[in-house]
């Protein structure tokens, strides 16, 4: 049995994450009825409902893994923590490709390769999203085929942690996988930090001109440029409480049985919960959805 702390966090852990799934399901429905009714999306709210899908089947694939590591630690817990990898990796490169796309439709620069991003970016979007999904998909698969061979391993009794060389040879392939899947990562961590500070200097420069011809607080694109800033900020907590665990434990390994274990999925799924919330409170599409759900059932 867990300790009263321990049982805290994970009751804390599994509201939250029933919070999480029950407001990316509220997404994934508003914009999927969309999408059969008029049978096309704008590029923005595409990327939002993938993220929306990939973040729904993250919290359940957290949520059973977690649990069921935690109270059944047998190898059917690798088919669940292959499909949370999977969705985690779509959701980084979802939540990459939503503030690239804020970034290039927001800021106001006017260099020539800035301005045919601006043009195309619509085109791109598909794209993005299937070639992420491909990358999430070959990784996955290689850190499934990675953690079955140390089953194997371990089941005809031919695995220790040193002196032969098929041992070394699956520690460099361990470390390999874990490797590429930080580094592939941190290179959507790269592209949201680039776009992040282009939204940045963008607004200093929309501040600027504002002081300069006298603008008032409430210009539309301050408003604009403050809201995405907003997005960016929560997109940056969801970040760091993702990477640095993966980085962390890459050298000092986290047990499901320990504190710190809760502690850090509590954090975790609290960004994305919070984030999915402040999505919906700053999309009008869906901030109207949910008023006329809440007031008029009915007609929803």
């Amino acid at each position: 049995m867990p300790s009263l702390l321990i049982l805290f966090f994970m009751i804390f852990f599994l509201l939250e994450s029933m919070a999480g799934i029950i407001e990316n399901g509220f997404i994934i429905i508003v914009l999927a009825r969309e999408w059969v009714r008029c049978w096309s999306l704008p590029s923005g709210d595409m990327i939002l409902v993938s993220l929306g899908i990939s973040r729904f089947f993250l919290h359940w694939a957290a949520v059973l893994s977690s649990f069921y590591t935690y109270f059944y630690p047998t190898n059917t817990s690798l088919y669940l923590f292959t499909f949370w990898s999977f969705t985690n990796m779509t959701t980084f490169w979802f939540t990459t490709w939503l503030a690239v796309f804020y970034c290039v439709k927001i800021s106001a620069f006017t260099q020539p390769i800035f301005l045919w991003l601006k043009w195309r970016i619509s085109q791109f979007v598909p794209w993005l999203l299937l070639w992420s999904l491909l990358i999430s998909i070959l990784i996955c698969i290689s850190s499934f085929a990675k953690g079955q061979y140390i089953f194997q391993l371990a089941l005809a009794g031919n695995y220790t942690e040193k002196t032969t060389w098929d041992d070394m040879t699956h520690a460099l392939q361990n470390h390999f996988f874990l490797l590429l899947q930080i580094f592939i990562l941190l290179i959507s961590f790269f592209f949201f930090l680039v776009s992040t500070i282009l939204v940045i200097s963008s607004l200093c420069r929309h501040l600027r001109d504002m002081q300069r011809y006298g603008a008032g607080p409430q210009d539309p694109s301050m408003q604009v440029h403050i809201t995405a800033l907003k997005s960016l900020f929560f997109f940056l907590i969801i970040y760091a409480s993702y990477v640095m665990p993966v980085v962390v434990t890459t050298i000092v390994e986290t047990s499901v049985w320990s504190f710190d274990f809760w502690v850090w999925q509590v954090v975790a799924y609290a960004g994305t919960s919070i984030h999915s919330a402040f999505l919906i409170q700053n999309s009008s599409k869906l901030r109207r959805a949910l008023k006329k759900m809440l007031y008029d059932p009915e007609a929803a």
